[in-house]
């Protein structure tokens, strides 16, 4: 047969105060050892120590979605309905920033003769469309080559 230990709550039952030594013993914060994370470098360490050196990591910028060269290919003909997208001599004008997307993949295949601006491109979504004779104008920040720093002198 199992002998069960009675519950420590269930043991001080009867007596005054349950374990606590005088009365007095027990008034007040300082019975508790201070409010939340008061005394969380000294006496209540052993509670909080795991929340010390906590790091808050960087995350990346969100920066649009990507689209592939066969989701292109599949909406083209809507978007030039639409005229979301345009139609100059041979090409068809895509705009990135128009269409809500940031870079063009290179799943799928394309057949039109496409211009992409104002959006990025991996290297293989770049040969595709210029194999087929379309062009890509990467959508980098112009670097002027004719800026030159002015010197400063420092005044002693």
């Amino acid at each position: 047969m199992v002998v069960r230990e009675r519950k420590k709550k269930n043991k001080l039952r009867g007596q005054r105060t349950h374990g606590g030594g005088g009365t007095k013993n027990r008034r007040g914060a300082g019975s508790r050892g201070g409010v939340g994370k008061a005394g969380s470098h000294k006496h209540k360490f052993s509670k909080h120590y795991v929340d010390f050196g906590v790091k808050k990591t960087l995350k990346a910028k969100p920066r649009g979605e990507s689209i592939s060269l066969g989701v292109i290919e599949e909406n083209i003909t809507n978007w030039v309905a639409k005229e979301n997208a345009q139609k100059e001599n041979d090409f068809i004008v895509i705009d990135g920033k128009k269409l809500g997307f940031y870079k063009v993949l290179s799943t799928g295949t394309i057949k039109e003769k496409i211009k992409l601006i104002n959006a990025e491109a991996s290297k293989k979504a770049i040969e595709k469309i210029e194999s087929v004779g379309g062009k890509v104008e990467l959508s980098l920040p112009e670097i002027d080559d004719d800026f030159e720093p002015e010197d400063k002198e420092v005044e002693a």
